[in-house]
């Protein structure tokens, strides 16, 4: 009886003490993304690590409706990928495109499939065994199934590998019974992370955004049997982000992050109506050319970038659009110009049925749906009655992907159930409500999650209406890897691409918190470096400036170091020779202690002005300075 009670009594302790520690011993860490944000970015960066017993096997598990772009970058083994058709297909054979490096197939060699209709009960299809693919022309490995079956989900387990130590996958697609292919978006991936001799591993994925809130689920399992008793261990994350698809003018202020180290605080007015992309780029301060900071006296000697981003802003650029048939003064491209009401809109010179409108999307992309918006006018519809919608690479090879019989008179969507991946997309018109009469306000494409597909065109730099506030974080880790000696020197700089160097910016400094912020107008690629001074008023980067379009002095940038001056309003104006006010640059409430201010030799007409000298202002609550400011050719 004791002898039983003493061993109940200790198994009690080994449980308990198992499970004291089973909360600590699987810890799941995000180092990027940070909490909840809101990003114009489409692609979103994970990276993390796992904290476990050592040289144990550590299974992640990444779920997202958005899904990932490229899962062959992973360096980790895969070991299951949840898949996702887009709607109920019957399926015939699965293709698998495996990794083949030098000769060597990193495919699988024995998978499992499930299949599912509403993704939360799957089947059980059976195991399937899969060639290398090295034979194949493209690579390709073709599963043929044993019966057909009905699926919009699909989850392949991966068994075994042509490769012990890796399996990895560029792409699955299946072929459904009529011999079509069907593209699949991976919305989960569950790989195998192996840890070190401390218990530590690191990984990094990248995934896509949707439209509006995205939650993506993060997990790690692993198995403990230490205790001799085989237990499992987990951790879970959360991540929450908002993805905004375009920047739209705002009542409020927007902030964007790309959830990490960089955050921008846009006004209302500060942006043209036709910026419609700010992306958040953070930039490996390693590929920066030392040669580009080197030789500034204005960066301490024998220290490196600590933090560098790049911001992408972009307009949109309409597709280009072709035709068999127009009006002169109602050309196709109309039909892509965002305007969805007439008369912006494409209508033909009556010729006969069938009529054709190429769009070329200029790069290859995934299409879900096609939204046709026909011109109504009183109650009479100008629009197609039967479309067929075909798809190519080349331009020279078209598929047909779509048909559609009876379109609305107003608006019509178009699925495309086989989501074909293509850069043109030809719409053929066989019939038309009002006969060869076609008139066609706007067509969209959306890809298969529904968001607009846009072509967008490259700002090299851009200057806001207002002050927009930069904040960038740092941690420990980037001090000490850039060699930084005295933190409360650091300072934010801009990159000229003009001068090829990079200009102070400066910025007020939180070291408690680890971040800088500055108040700009301008936007471009921004890094911390450390300065050689921590404090300076007012200065101009050229001082005379030629603002003549020569790509040399075009702009100057002024830089406002108010240190001493949280919260204050601060104006900064620009007056000719006779006192007449030549531009307004600012005129608001600024928080961050520094300015950094762009004048591109502009009135407020947006005219250029005449060569010659400049009274400038700077008011900064009861804080007056003037100078002059000279304009040369």
């Amino acid at each position: 009886m004791l002898k039983k009670f003493k061993f109940s009594f200790f198994a009690f302790l080994i449980l308990i003490f198992s499970s004291k520690n089973s909360v600590a011993l699987m810890e799941l860490s995000l180092i990027r993304p940070f909490d909840e944000f809101t990003t114009n970015n489409r692609e979103l960066v994970i990276e993390g690590s796992v904290n476990f017993y050592k040289k144990k096997p550590v299974t992640v598990s990444i779920g997202s409706s958005a899904g990932f772009p490229d899962i062959s970058s992973l360096k980790s083994p895969i070991q299951s990928l949840t898949l996702d058709l887009g709607s109920v297909q019957q399926l015939k054979s699965m293709i698998i495109f495996p990794v083949i490096t030098d000769g060597f197939s990193f495919g699988p060699r024995v998978i499992n499939i499930f299949s599912s209709i509403d993704g939360q009960n799957y089947i059980d299809k059976g195991r399937f065994n899969c060639t290398p693919g090295i034979e194949q022309e493209y690579g390709e490995v073709t599963i043929d199934f044993k019966n057909i079956f009905d699926a919009k989900f699909v989850k392949v387990d991966m068994i075994d590998g042509w490769q012990s130590s890796m399996i990895s996958i560029e792409d699955i697609n299946f072929i459904d019974k009529s011999e079509k292919k069907v593209r699949t978006r991976i919305r989960g991936v569950s790989f195998v992370l192996m840890t070190d001799d401390l218990g530590y591993s690191d990984f990094s994925i990248i995934m896509i955004l949707r439209e509006g809130e995205n939650q993506i689920s993060i997990s790690a399992q692993g198995i403990n049997t230490d205790a001799g008793i085989e237990q499992r261990e987990e951790d879970f994350k959360l991540i929450k982000v908002n993805y905004l698809p375009e920047v739209k003018i705002m009542e409020e202020p927007i902030i964007l992050s790309d959830g990490y180290k960089a955050e921008l605080t846009i006004p209302p007015g500060a942006l043209d109506s036709d910026v419609k992309k700010i992306g958040i780029k953070p930039l490996n301060v390693r590929d920066i050319e030392w040669e580009s900071y080197i030789r500034n006296p204005q960066i301490a000697k024998n220290t490196l970038p600590v933090v560098g981003y790049k911001f992408d802003v972009a307009v949109e650029s309409p597709f280009p659009v072709m035709a068999k048939d127009y009006l002169e003064r109602q050309p196709p491209n109309l039909v892509v110009d965002g305007n969805p009401e007439y008369p912006s809109t494409w209508i033909t010179s009556l010729s006969p049925l069938p009529v054709w409108l190429k769009i070329d999307l200029r790069s290859r992309q995934t299409i879900g749906k096609v939204i046709i918006i026909a011109r109504v006018r009183g109650n009479t519809s100008y629009g197609p009655n039967k479309v067929t919608i075909l798809a190519s690479d080349d331009d020279l090879n078209y598929n047909e992907v779509a048909k559609k019989d009876n379109c609305d008179d107003k608006r019509t969507e178009i699925t495309l159930p086989s989501m074909p991946t293509a850069r043109y997309i030809q719409i053929v018109i066989d019939e038309g409500k009002q006969g060869n009469n076609i008139q066609i306000n706007e067509i969209e494409l959306r890809d298969i999650d529904g968001t607009k597909i846009t072509s967008y065109a490259q700002l090299r730099s851009i200057t806001l209406k207002k002050t927009a506030k930069l904040t960038m974080f740092y941690d420990r880790k980037d001090l000490i890897s850039s060699k930084i000696k005295t933190e409360k020197n650091l300072s934010i700089f801009a990159w000229n691409e003009s001068t090829n160097n990079w200009q102070i910016v400066g910025g007020k400094l939180n070291t408690e918190k680890s971040y800088i912020t500055v108040n700009l107008n301008y936007l471009t690629t921004f890094a911390i470096f450390e300065s050689t001074t921590s404090d300076m008023d007012i200065s101009w980067s050229y001082n005379p400036f030629s603002p003549n379009g020569d790509g040399i002095a075009d702009t100057t940038t002024l830089r406002i170091n108010l240190s001493d001056r949280i919260n204050a309003l601060a104006k900064v104006e620009i007056f000719d020779c006779t006192g007449k006010l030549v531009r307004t640059l600012i005129h608001e409430e600024i928080n961050s202690g520094q300015i950094s201010i762009i004048w591109d030799g502009k009135n407020e007409n947006g005219e250029r002005v005449e060569i010659g000298p400049y009274i400038y202002q700077v008011t900064v609550g009861e804080k007056v300075h003037n100078g002059v400011l000279v304009v040369v050719r």
